[in-house]
């Protein structure tokens, strides 16, 4: 009895120290940066907001996000639920470097990590990794995993952005 007793003891112990390894690819979309508080709405009637009304529209709303660098919020172009997007502006490679802002490239159609300056600007690369813009998935560079996202819910003619789901 002593013996079944204590080969089950160390195939737990066994167990518990092979199970408890990081896996370095295992990592959510909430562990590279602390969560913060993200909560506004956005009228799409307003013409500050025209741009989300067509397909690869965007804007960044200031102030929001980690760090307050800003959400962007983009129109995918497709319909339903998935028509919206928001992406906090750090980038999960370096998240805490100063030149760590996520931009949406000139064409549209994906993010960079990097800034322009000012409208029409140059643009100033950071880690110069690459987002899909309607899911926020890594295509290139350095960055290992996708864009922080939050959550989006259309209410009529305005959309809720938020860190937490909503009913």
């Amino acid at each position: 009895m002593k013996n079944k007793i204590g080969f089950f003891l160390v195939l737990l112990a066994a167990f518990a120290f092979t199970t408890c390894k990081k896996d370095a690819k295992n990592v959510s979309n909430l562990d590279f940066f602390t969560q913060v508080q993200v909560d506004f709405y956005i009228n799409l009637d307003l013409p500050l907001y025209a741009d989300l009304n067509f397909a690869n529209g965007y804007v960044y709303e200031k102030n929001y996000g980690y760090k307050t660098r800003g959400v962007i919020v983009y129109n995918t172009g497709f319909t339903g639920p998935d028509q919206f997007v928001a992406f906090d502006r750090s980038c999960p490679y370096k998240v805490d470097s100063s030149c760590s802002y996520v931009s949406v490239d000139s064409s549209t159609l994906y993010f960079r990590c990097g800034q322009y300056n000012g409208v029409g600007g140059k643009f100033n690369p950071c880690c110069n990794s690459k987002f899909v813009a309607s899911n926020g998935s890594q295509m290139s560079g350095p960055a290992d995993r996708p864009l922080h996202a939050y959550y989006v819910s259309v209410l009529g003619r305005q959309l809720h952005i938020t860190n937490t789901p909503q009913q």
